[in-house]
């Protein structure tokens, strides 16, 4: 399955860092992780991802001189802020950088789930007006086969990774029936892997409910069809 949209995040808190990670997975096939502003300017250079997730407060180099170093080079990548603080040094630190949204901790989760699909909308800039990209699911519903994400009345669908795989799969096989063996095997990217019937029938079940319209038929000891 190609790769599309990548993102590192900077954070000396190991534990944090892991936790907001899990979320990330949701939106980001590649992630990469640095534990201070040269580690992380390093991975930048080397990587160029496609987001920036950077905490202020780094050993080494601080998150402000992170990204100025960076917008010295470039001003268009997207780069969201994190801090522990409100002072008002910091934010006017960040005022020039261009970022898209500068977060105080602990972030709320429907606030970092918006700046963050804000930010993929930014690098999608035809994200909504190129119709090439576009496959119309339902009225008011299409998949962006450039990002792979869900629309509905263009707002994304809440998916998470293992739900977004498993709809592109049945996309691509739209109208046939797929057999659990093989959507375990394309989801769990494994051909010999142990995943269960329970762990499938569950994964189809959440992604039926969250889609705005029924389109994914169970066929009774056969598999999965998608049809619309």
């Amino acid at each position: 399955m190609e790769k599309k949209y990548s993102i590192l995040y900077a954070e000396d808190d190991i534990k944090i860092r892991k936790n907001y990670v899990t979320f990330l997975e949701n939106y980001f096939d590649n992630i990469y992780e640095a534990n201070n502003g040269q580690e992380a300017l390093k991975i930048y250079k080397d990587k160029k991802p496609d987001v920036l997730l950077v905490d202020i407060t780094m050993p080494i180099i601080n998150g402000i001189d992170l990204v100025k170093s960076i917008r010295e080079i470039d001003n268009e990548t997207p780069i969201i802020i994190l801090s522990a603080h409100s002072h008002k040094e910091y934010l006017f630190g960040a005022i020039k950088l261009n970022l898209v949204d500068y977060l105080i901790k602990p972030i709320n989760r429907i606030e970092f789930k918006e700046v963050i699909e804000s930010s993929i909308k930014k690098i999608s800039k035809n994200l909504f007006s190129n119709e090439d990209e576009k496959m119309t699911i339902m009225k008011n519903s299409y998949w962006n086969k450039t990002t792979r994400l869900f629309f509905h009345k263009d707002r994304i669908v809440d998916l998470t990774k293992n739900e977004r795989i498993l709809f592109e799969l049945l996309l691509s096989k739209k109208n046939q029936i797929v057999k659990p063996i093989d959507i375990a095997s394309y989801v769990w990217d494994s051909k010999n892997t142990n995943v269960n019937d329970a762990s499938i029938r569950n994964l189809v079940k959440r992604l039926r409910k969250k889609l705005p319209v029924d389109i994914v038929q169970s066929i009774y000891g056969s598999g999965y069809i998608l049809n619309f």
